[in-house]
């Protein structure tokens, strides 16, 4: 009897643990959900042809015909320049750099910028 006591508490204890906390939701380890892709967001300006990673803080530059990714900003990318926001599956826009030339072809980025344009009246 002086066991009883303890033990139907601790039962009582462990039973409210499992409702108050269930299982998280989601696919079975052995069944991965499938369909969702992270997007991931570039700046690319169109008349440098370069690619800056907003999550990796990165730039891509074409030097001598291939890609290469640099840390610090290139010397010749200033403010003067737009950029367009791109959103991309993978973490190397460059591979389908030939169909972003295409959409955003160098000096037309002022017709994909945001906002108001400087000179329009209200």
């Amino acid at each position: 009897m002086r066991y009883l006591i303890p033990i139907l508490l601790i039962a009582f204890l462990v039973g409210c643990e499992t409702v108050l906390m269930p299982a998280r939701p989601g696919p079975p380890p052995h069944a991965p959900a499938h369909g969702y892709y992270k997007k991931h967001v570039y700046h690319y300006y169109p008349d440098l042809e370069i690619y800056w990673s907003v999550e990796l803080g990165t730039y891509a530059v074409l030097q001598s015909g291939s890609w290469v990714v640099v840390a610090d900003r290139p010397a010749i990318l200033t403010p003067a320049y737009r950029h367009v926001v791109i959103k991309v599956d993978s973490r190397d826009p460059w591979r389908n750099h030939a169909q972003y030339k295409k959409a955003y072809p160098p000096g037309q980025a002022k017709k994909h910028a945001r906002g108001k344009a400087k000179g329009r009246k209200k």
